[in-house]
């Protein structure tokens, strides 16, 4: 069974926060750099999703972007450290899957830390450069999909997207923006409807939201996001405060589930393998959002 075949099925579950996990064991720096210095540290934090019930885990590349390495001067292993991230997660999830429980692994690829449509010291081409690189490490390195996440700027997903699409035309693509404070709006400030206008919406295999964002606010966006997409629907926020208890993350994501909204569900920011042990609990109780 493949990550498609599995959606209508039931509402599949993605890990928990990689960087700020690794960051609470006492990391700092890149923390992609851990995916050759420290592989089993980063292996044994999967293995906790997993063993938690997660269906999906991310690489541990979500700034393995040659950008956003410059800043501690590791541009030239852009795709080394995307490769060792793949790995080290493709060789957990094949532990732990089973014909009956299918395990995938998604490609983190991150924001990155320049937005074309601001940034003045950046071009598309250095932009898609950047990509290639961090994608091509990441398809190398057996990753089941590519997850743009934490997406800001429509111009870089369309780069991102142009990059996967050229390395693997048939690389299934899950986007995940991050909100604005104002409500129906992600944190550029387009309206959804704009943002989904702007972006290849037809190449994804799911769309939704990531990172901050309070529950009110996660409803009313992914109501905005179905009227203008027929897609699976994904979300993860972060926690709303810091050592939230995983009962209080778990319960308006239930609320979602229950209503039908979702097909894919995980944790951003400050989350855990706990609170991703009672998210996958609380989706097992309920059917995915119908797919058109």
């Amino acid at each position: 069974m493949n990550f498609r075949q599995l959606l209508p099925r039931k509402i599949v579950v993605l890990d928990g926060a990689m960087g700020t996990a690794l960051i609470a064991r006492g990391h700092r720096g890149s923390l992609e750099l851990l995916n050759v210095e420290s592989p089993a540290e980063v292996e044994a934090l999967h293995e906790e999703y997993l063993k938690a019930g997660a269906d999906i885990i991310t690489t541990n590349t979500t700034c393995a972007d040659a950008l956003s390495l410059a800043e501690y001067g590791l541009q030239e292993r852009s795709y080394e450290l995307a490769r060792a991230g793949a790995e080290i997660a493709r060789r957990v999830a094949d532990k732990y899957s089973t014909t009956e429980n299918p395990r995938f692994v998604a490609g983190s690829v991150g924001a990155t830390t320049r937005n074309l449509t601001l940034a003045n010291d950046t071009t598309p081409e250095q932009m898609a450069e950047a990509y290639a690189q961090q994608v091509a490490g990441l398809i190398d390195g057996g990753v089941d999909m590519i997850l743009v996440e934490t997406a800001l700027d429509a111009q870089n997903v369309k780069i991102a997207v142009e990059q996967v699409r050229r390395l693997a035309p048939e690389m299934p693509i899950v986007l995940a923006a991050v909100l604005s404070r104002l409500e129906g709006r992600v944190a550029s400030g387009a309206t959804i409807k704009k943002f989904m206008e702007d972006v290849p919406a037809e190449e994804f295999a799911a769309v939704g939201f990531n990172c901050s964002m309070g529950q009110k606010q996660l409803e009313v966006a992914l109501k905005a996001l179905s009227e203008v997409c027929d897609k699976p629907l994904v979300a993860y926020p972060a926690l709303s405060q810091v050592g939230e208890a995983p009962n209080r993350f778990v319960k308006p994501l239930e609320a979602l589930c229950r209503g039908g909204w979702l097909n894919i569900v995980g944790g951003c920011c400050g989350t855990t393998p706990a609170h991703i042990e009672s998210l996958s609990k609380v989706a097992a109780r309920w059917r995915p959002r119908k797919i058109k």
